[in-house]
């Protein structure tokens, strides 16, 4: 999925739910949905490989360049 098709599905969601946009957001801890934490981070870019979010403030430490920037994670 895209930022572009993120923002795009959370509009949507409040388009249809407006009340949601005072409430808390939070994250499934895995695919079943077992558990769920809040959301405490802003956006972040960065470089994802292998599973691996390099967040983009550090990645000269890692020897990578911001041209490899691929992703953005959201917590």
């Amino acid at each position: 999925m895209t930022l572009k098709q993120y923002i795009n599905g959370l509009q949507k969601f409040v388009e249809e739910n407006p009340d949601a946009l005072g409430m808390e957001v939070v994250t499934s801890i895995d695919d079943e949905g077992n558990g769920h934490n809040p959301v405490y981070y802003s956006p972040q870019s960065g470089i994802l490989e292998d599973r691996t979010f390099t967040p983009s403030d550090v990645i000269e430490l890692y020897g990578k360049d911001e041209s490899e920037i691929n992703a953005v994670c959201v917590n």
